[in-house]
């Protein structure tokens, strides 16, 4: 089974998807910290997303 994520819109299966949401959970605490005036619910550059993503997965975390 496959649901489509919220935050980055691409479709998980079911056996990925706790870990897919806690390395978006993670994501979303880095750029909070970096920018604490940033709400999840206004727009994002598409740009600093990626930047964010790529910190975490060079960090293999």
């Amino acid at each position: 089974m496959k649901y489509k994520c919220q935050i980055c819109d691409r479709y998980i299966d079911d056996f990925v998807s706790l870990a897919h949401i806690k390395t978006e959970e993670y994501l979303l605490d880095l750029i909070r910290h970096d920018h604490p005036d940033w709400a999840k619910e206004g727009k994002t550059c598409h740009k600093c997303i990626e930047y964010y993503r790529k910190l975490v997965k060079d960090a293999e975390i």
